[in-house]
C-alpha cells in the first residue's frame, strides 16, 4: 500500500487545523451512501442505457442516435464492475461492448477519434469480465489489444501535435498503455515513460493540480485537472514503477488533498474552466478521494481517511441529484431536455458523459473501503481560504458548512473575476447561484439568455452621468480569447492579491486586492467576511471614483422552475426550491436599480437576472444571507 502523509503539503498548517477541529466535535450524521446504495445506483444508470445497445455492442446516443466518443467502453467498464459484484445479467451485454470497442481501438476507427479514452476502460473491463466469458474469448481480445502501436493509434503524441499542445488526452492513454504493458500485451514501458516524464509530469502545480490547456499558457478548468489525476491515479494504483513513479506519487498525494479542501460542502468541485459542472468531475473525484481513505488509514491518518470517504460519498450525493426518473442522469447541472444542451460544451453528449459518469463511480465502486467510517471534510468544519497555485486564479474560503469560490482571473472573459459560487449545507446548490455568465462561450452552448460577463463583482462609475464599469469586464492586455489557451495578463501589470485575515470555523475573512484595470480606477480591493448564514462584502475604490456599486447575479430559472426574485428598496431576495436568499446594503443611500429589468443572462446552470447597489462615494458593502 502506497503511504499518506501531509509533511509536505504547502497548505500544512490548516490541514493540522481541520485534524484538530475534527478530533473535537462530533462526526456529521454519516450519508446514505452505503456500498449497496452505491452499486443500486451504478445499476440505474447503466440499466438506462442497456436498451440503447445495437446488434454490434455499440451504446447509441439518444439525442444523435449514434456512438459517440467513449460510450461504449465506458458502458463495458461500468457493466463488467456489475457482473463482477453479482449481477451476472450484464455479463453478455458487457461482453458485446468490450468487444466492439476493442475491434474499433485496433482499427483506429474509435468514434470521433477519441481512440485516447478507450484503453484505461478496455483494459479493466476485459481483466473483470474474464471469469465470466469462454477462455478463448479473452485470448482473442488479448491478441488484438497485443497489437497495438500507441503512436499511430492516438491521436495526442508527437507524431500528430505540437508538444505544447499534448494535453490530458495522452495522460489518459498512456494510462491505459501502462495496464496493458502490466499485462503483457506490450513489450516495453518506454512509450509511458517518455510522455509522463516530458509533457504530463511539468504540468504539476506544488498543489498537485495539473493544468491543461497549451504548456506554455495553460487555461486550467478544474474538470481536467481532477480527470486527469483519476487517470494518472490508475496508474499509479496498478503498480506502477518507472521513471516517474515518485514525482508522481507525491503529486498525486498533494492533489487528492488540495481536491478535499476544494470540494464544497455539498460535494461539488469548483466551477471553472471548460466542462465544469458536468457529472464526471465528481464522479473522478469519488474515485480518487475512494484511494486516498485507505492510503491515509495504512498510514495512520485516520482522521484524513475518514474525511476521504465522506468527500467520496457526498460526490455521490452530488451526481445523485441530478438522476432522472428513468435512471439516466442530466449530464450538466440543469433542468433542461438533454437536446436543448443548456450549459453543455460542444463536445458534450447524454450517452457519453452518462457513460464516463458511471464508469468513474464504478472504479470508485471498486476501489473503496467499506470499513473505513465517514468523518468530516474541511468545508465542514471550516476556518481556512485556499487560493489555488499555477494558472487557476481561483480562492476557496469556508467556513462551518458553507464555502464561497472567487475567481482572479482579470483577463479571461470566460472565466470570470469576482464570486461565482456559494454552497451552504441544507440549501440547494443553485441558489447562490452556483456559477457566473461569460463574457465569451468558449465551448459552452446555451439554449437562451444573454453570453454577458456576470458575476459578483465590484462596479463603479467615474463622472456623473458616465457609463458604469465592472470587474467582470477585466482588464485588457493579455491577447486575444481563445478556447485552448490561458491568458497571462503580467505583461500588462493587471493581476490580483490574496490577503486572508482570519480562518476560523465560524469567521472567514479575505481580501482581494487587484490591480492593473483599466482607466483612472487603477485598483480596487474587495473584503470577504463570512459568518454562519452570511457573507458580506465590502468593496473600496480610488477617490476618482463618484459611484460605487455591486453587481449582484441573481437565479432565475434552472431549465424547469423558476425562482421567486423580490427586489425592494433596501433588499433583494431569491426563494428558489425550498431556499431563501436575502440581499441587503450595509452603506447608507444605497439605491437597488435594476439596469435593464426582465433581461436574462445565460449561465450554465440556467439563466440569472442582475441588480446593481449604487452609493455616491467610492466605497460600497452590503450582506448576503442564506436559509432554508
Amino acid at each position: 500500500m502506497k503511504q499518506f502523509h501531509i509533511q509536505d503539503h504547502p497548505f500544512r498548517q490548516q490541514i493540522e487545523s481541520f485534524q484538530e477541529q475534527v478530533r473535537a466535535s462530533p462526526p456529521p450524521a454519516p450519508s446514505r451512501w452505503t456500498p449497496e446504495r452505491k452499486l443500486s445506483f451504478l445499476r440505474e444508470i447503466v440499466e438506462a442505457f442497456r436498451s440503447r445497445q445495437d446488434s454490434s455492442g455499440a451504446i447509441i446516443d439518444p439525442v444523435t442516435d449514434e456512438e459517440w466518443h467513449y460510450s461504449t467502453p465506458c458502458y463495458a467498464l461500468a457493466a463488467s464492475v456489475l457482473a463482477a459484484c453479482g449481477f451476472e445479467r450484464y455479463a453478455e451485454s458487457a461482453r458485446r461492448a468490450l468487444t466492439h470497442s476493442i475491434g474499433c481501438l485496433v482499427r483506429g476507427e474509435a468514434p470521433q477519434n477519441h481512440g485516447d479514452f478507450f484503453p484505461v476502460p478496455i483494459m479493466e473491463a476485459c481483466r473483470l469480465l474474464g471469469p465470466h466469458v469462454p477462455a478463448e474469448q479473452l485470448e482473442a481480445w488479448r491478441q488484438a489489444l497485443s497489437g497495438i502501436d500507441p503512436e499511430q493509434i492516438y491521436t495526442y503524441v508527437e507524431a500528430k501535435k505540437d508538444p505544447d499542445d499534448i494535453i490530458n488526452w495522452n495522460a489518459i492513454a498512456l494510462s491505459g498503455e501502462y495496464l496493458r504493458f502490466r499485462e503483457g500485451l506490450s513489450q516495453d514501458q518506454s512509450w509511458v515513460e517518455k510522455y509522463l516524464t516530458t509533457y504530463q509530469l511539468p504540468r504539476f502545480t506544488g498543489l498537485g493540480l495539473y493544468q491543461d490547456g497549451r504548456l506554455s499558457s495553460p487555461n486550467c478548468p478544474f474538470a481536467y485537472d481532477i480527470v486527469t489525476r483519476y487517470h494518472l491515479e490508475i496508474l499509479n494504483e496498478s503498480g506502477y514503477a518507472g521513471a516517474g513513479a515518485g514525482e508522481l506519487e507525491k503529486r498525486l498525494r498533494l492533489g487528492a488533498t488540495t481536491g478535499l479542501f476544494l470540494l464544497s460542502p455539498l460535494g461539488e468541485y469548483p466551477p471553472r474552466g471548460r466542462s465544469a459542472q458536468h457529472q464526471w468531475n465528481e464522479a473522478a473525484a469519488a474515485m480518487i478521494f475512494s484511494i486516498y481513505a485507505k492510503r491515509a488509514r495504512s498510514s495512520g491518518e485516520e482522521t484524513m481517511a475518514r474525511a476521504f470517504t465522506r468527500g467520496a460519498a457526498l460526490c455521490f450525493e452530488a451526481i445523485s441529484r441530478w438522476q432522472t426518473e428513468a435512471g439516466d442522469l442530466r449530464i450538466v447541472r440543469n433542468y433542461y431536455p438533454p437536446e436543448k444542451r443548456h450549459g453543455h460544451e460542444i463536445y458534450s453528449r447524454h450517452a457519453t458523459y452518462n457513460m464516463w459518469t458511471a464508469a468513474a463511480l464504478a472504479f470508485s465502486i471498486l476501489h473503496a473501503d467499506p470499513d473505513i467510517p465517514e468523518g468530516a471534510i474541511p468545508a465542514e468544519t471550516g476556518g481556512y481560504v485556499l487560493e489555488a497555485d499555477g494558472s487557476f486564479q481561483t480562492v476557496a474560503a469556508s467556513i462551518r458548512n458553507q464555502q464561497i469560490i472567487v475567481q482572479t482571473s482579470l483577463q479571461d472573459p470566460y472565466n470570470l473575476p469576482g464570486m461565482v459560487r456559494i454552497h451552504r449545507t441544507g440549501l440547494p446548490s443553485l441558489i447562490g447561484p452556483s456559477s457566473a455568465g461569460f463574457g465569451e462561450a468558449g465551448f459552452t452552448l446555451f439554449s437562451e439568455g444573454a453570453v454577458e460577463p456576470v458575476s459578483y463583482a465590484p462596479a463603479w462609475q467615474s463622472a456623473a452621468g458616465g457609463r458604469w464599469h465592472s470587474l467582470v469586464e477585466g482588464s485588457p492586455g493579455g491577447g486575444d480569447f481563445n478556447m485552448m489557451d490561458g491568458i497571462d495578463g503580467r505583461a500588462s501589470g493587471a493581476g490580483a492579491v490574496v490577503r486572508t485575515e482570519t480562518e476560523l470555523p465560524e469567521l472567514c475573512v479575505f481580501a482581494v486586492h487587484w490591480k492593473g484595470l483599466p482607466g483612472e480606477v487603477g485598483e480596487i480591493e474587495s473584503r470577504y467576511v463570512q459568518r454562519d448564514g452570511e457573507i458580506e462584502m465590502h468593496y473600496s475604490f480610488p477617490p476618482s471614483v463618484e459611484k460605487a456599486g455591486a453587481v449582484i447575479p441573481l437565479l432565475a430559472y434552472d431549465g424547469q422552475e423558476a425562482s421567486e426574485i423580490e427586489v425592494l428598496p433596501a433588499s433583494v431576495t431569491v426563494r428558489y426550491r425550498g431556499g431563501t436568499l436575502c440581499v441587503r446594503p450595509l452603506t447608507e443611500d444605497t439605491v437597488i436599480a435594476e439596469e435593464q429589468p426582465g433581461k436574462q443572462y445565460a449561465s450554465r446552470n440556467g439563466l440569472l437576472r442582475v441588480v446593481r447597489l449604487e452609493r455616491q462615494g467610492n466605497a460600497i458593502a452590503f450582506r448576503i444571507t442564506l436559509h432554508p
